[in-house]
C-alpha cells in the first residue's frame, strides 16, 4: 500500500532505523530512537503498517552453531510446481516429494538461500529427498555448495561462476541427512546449491540448514509487519512481561535462533509478550482476530 493510500485510510506510520546489540540475554539500544504510530481520526480499525528494521543486530553469546537459514527468503532457477524454493528452509524435513524443493530439468539447475546478513558459516546440513527409489535422490551430483557476500545473480556469468566453496561433490548422494564441514569457516549472505551434471537434469532437496558460529557484522536485516488492535490466535510458545512493544520486539528476536520466533502478540493493558513461531511462508491471516489493545507484529520475508 502507497503512502498516499495509507494517509486516506488515515493512518501514518512514523518510523525510524534502530539499531539494536544483543549481549547475553539482553538487548541493548546502541542509538536511542523510539517508533512511534501516530492514528489521525476517530476511527480504530485493523491497519498493517510496515516496519523497517535494516540494520538489526542478532550477535548471540553462545558456543553452540546456529541454523542461520530457517525461514529466511530463497529463489530457485525453475519450479516444479508446487515444489517452491522456500520450501528448503521451512523447517519441515519430510523426505517425500513436494515438501522440498524441486526445479524443471535444466542443463544448470540451482537454488539459493538469503542468510539477511553477514555470517560466519561453519557447516551447511543438506537433507536429500528418499522416496519412489534410490535412483531419484541420486540426482543429486556434481553440485556445489558455494557462498557469496553479496547477491551473485547480478553477474552475467552466474551460471558458470564459482564462489567460495564450502563443499562440492561429483558422486551421486544417497538418501538422508548429510553435514558438511566447509574446509574453512566462510564469511557470506547468499548460499547457493548448484548442480553441473553435464546434462538436464531436476535438482530437488528437502531441507538445507546453514550452521553459523555468529553474525561476521553483528547486523542482521529484519523486516516487520505490525497489526493494530489484532492478535495472532496460535498458542504462544513463550509468555513473559514487557513494558512496550519494541522490549517485547527485543525478547522474539533474542530467540530467533532458539526457538526460531518469527511473531509476537503484545497486550497494552497487560504487558503481556506471546512468542509465537510461525512459518512465514503459509498463510497465516485466517488467523488473525480483532483485538482490541493488542499489536500484532511478524517478521516479513520479501522474496528474493
Amino acid at each position: 500500500m502507497s503512502d498516499q493510500e495509507n494517509r486516506k485510510r488515515s493512518y501514518k506510520c512514523v518510523t525510524e532505523i534502530i539499531r539494536f546489540k544483543v549481549a547475553a540475554v539482553h538487548l541493548h539500544f546502541t542509538k536511542r530512537f523510539l517508533l512511534r504510530s501516530v492514528v489521525s481520526g476517530r476511527k480504530k480499525t485493523m491497519s498493517t503498517c510496515i516496519i523497517y528494521f535494516p540494520l538489526m543486530a542478532v550477535l548471540l553469546t553462545t558456543s553452540a552453531l546456529y541454523n542461520a537459514a530457517r525461514f529466511k527468503p530463497a529463489t530457485q532457477s525453475s519450479v516444479f510446481e508446487p515444489c517452491y524454493a522456500f520450501k528448503g528452509v521451512d523447517g519441515n524435513y519430510d523426505v517425500i516429494n513436494f515438501d522440498g524443493i524441486h526445479t524443471q530439468s535444466e542443463l544448470v539447475p540451482w537454488w539459493m538461500v538469503d542468510l539477511r546478513g553477514q555470517y560466519v558459516i561453519e557447516k551447511i546440513q543438506l537433507t536429500n529427498r528418499h522416496d519412489y527409489s534410490i535412483d531419484i535422490a541420486r540426482r543429486l551430483r556434481n553440485f556445489v555448495l558455494d557462498i557469496f557476500p553479496t547477491d551473485p545473480r547480478q553477474l552475467a556469468n552466474f551460471s558458470s561462476m564459482i564462489g567460495q566453496v564450502c563443499y562440492n561433490q561429483a558422486a551421486p548422494l544417497d538418501p538422508g541427512t548429510f553435514n558438511f564441514t566447509c574446509p574453512v569457516p566462510i564469511v557470506g549472505r547468499y548460499v547457493r546449491l548448484i548442480m553441473r551434471a553435464g546434462y538436464q537434469n531436476f535438482l530437488h532437496i528437502c531441507e538445507m540448514e546453514v550452521l553459523v558460529s555468529r553474525p561476521s557484522s553483528n547486523l542482521e536485516e529484519n523486516y516487520f509487519i505490525r497489526q493494530v488492535d489484532t492478535a495472532i490466535s496460535d498458542a504462544p510458545i513463550m509468555t513473559m512481561t514487557a513494558s512496550d512493544p519494541l522490549c517485547c520486539l527485543q525478547e522474539c528476536l533474542i530467540r530467533r535462533y532458539t526457538i526460531f520466533c518469527t511473531a509476537f502478540n503484545w497486550v497494552t493493558s497487560t504487558g503481556s509478550c506471546q512468542l509465537f513461531s510461525v512459518n512465514l511462508f503459509l498463510n497465516w491471516t485466517n488467523r488473525l482476530v480483532f483485538t482490541p489493545e493488542t499489536y500484532f507484529f511478524i517478521q516479513n520475508n520479501a522474496t528474493l
